[in-house]
């Protein structure tokens, strides 16, 4: 079984600095491994449509398939992992439940690290959140800061 000490770490880290920058949710949207950031943190692969989410509060819950989800529950890292029948259905009323007004995704207009998110899966995802209302900043706020901590 891998060893997912770092990736604890990191994402220690990343809920410090959500705090510190009154981030309520990071949110990494992603499938077949198109955002490189799942390398960083998580640090589980999955195949199918994922979600990844960590709350400032120190929640973290996961969406994965049901291919993917014995996977990221063996890795420890999440307090939920959530399978679906409907990806994005069940992804816009996890995150409407944790009732964030500010969220953070993986776009960026200066660091590629941080721009995994693609329009397609932004569009749908705001779609699916249908009303709620929310504020949306980008992951490169932080994710450099916590990639320089955590230096390998």
């Amino acid at each position: 079984m891998k060893d997912y000490s770092y990736h604890k770490k990191v994402i220690e880290d990343v809920t410090e600095k959500l705090r510190e920058l009154d981030i309520d949710l990071y949110l990494i949207i992603t499938a077949e491994g198109c955002d490189p950031m799942t390398s960083f943190i998580p640090g589980v692969d999955t195949v199918g449509s994922s979600a990844f989410m960590f709350a400032k509060d120190g929640r973290r819950l996961a969406i994965a398939s049901s291919i993917d989800a014995q996977d990221v529950e063996e890795s420890g890292l999440f307090d939920q992992v959530i399978r679906y029948d409907t990806y994005d259905d069940t992804l816009a009323e996890t995150v409407i439940s944790l009732q964030p007004k500010k969220i953070a995704l993986d776009y960026s207009e200066d660091v590629p690290f941080c721009d995994g998110l693609t329009m397609g899966k932004y569009e749908k995802f705001v779609k699916f959140m249908g009303d709620y209302s929310f504020e949306i900043c980008s992951a490169d706020l932080f994710i450099p800061e916590v990639q320089r901590m955590n230096a390998r």
